[in-house]
């Protein structure tokens, strides 16, 4: 289990930390609503996957997980430079928590196409990894509205 936790960290630091950064040449985040999971992975290579959703407008950023606090989307700005992404949280969190969980501080950053990836290591060697894909407003909006006209011709 320990091998499959470091070949997983090790695939991730690899995926953003390439040369090669394709997706990152011009540091631009597309504005709008990003869903996926964040992970935290532990040295024992203990997972569980939560449910998260980053919204991105111009250079800020707000969002929330499936879990309370875990992670911790709060509100603020970011800064991408090169591989790297800044987040800047400006909320006030209680103090009930670990605050490792706030979406805050430097991580890697990696975009694939509409996937982006933002990945953090710890010193113990704990690893966080969001794992994004941007929602086209279009096909969001198509497909709730296909949704809501099979609803309407059912209930006829």
């Amino acid at each position: 289990m320990k091998n499959g936790f470091l070949l997983l960290v090790l695939l991730c630091v690899g995926l953003v930390s390439c040369d090669k950064n394709e997706g990152n040449t011009q540091a631009v985040l597309k504005s709008g609503t990003y869903t996926g999971e964040f992970s935290r992975f532990s040295p024992d290579g203990h997972c569980t996957p939560t449910a998260v959703t980053l919204v991105i407008q111009n250079n800020t950023f707000n969002g929330f997980s499936e879990l309370m606090k875990s992670p911790a989307i709060g509100a603020g700005v970011y800064k991408l430079t090169g591989a790297e992404i800044e987040f800047d949280d400006q909320r006030v969190w209680t103090s009930e928590f670990d605050w490792t969980y706030v979406l805050d501080g430097k991580y890697k950053f990696k975009t694939l196409g509409d996937e982006v990836i933002i990945v953090r290591m710890y010193a113990n060697q704990m690893t966080d990894m969001y794992k994004l894909r941007w929602q086209d407003p279009a096909t969001t909006l198509n497909s709730r509205n296909t949704t809501e006209a099979s609803i309407e011709t059912s209930e006829e």
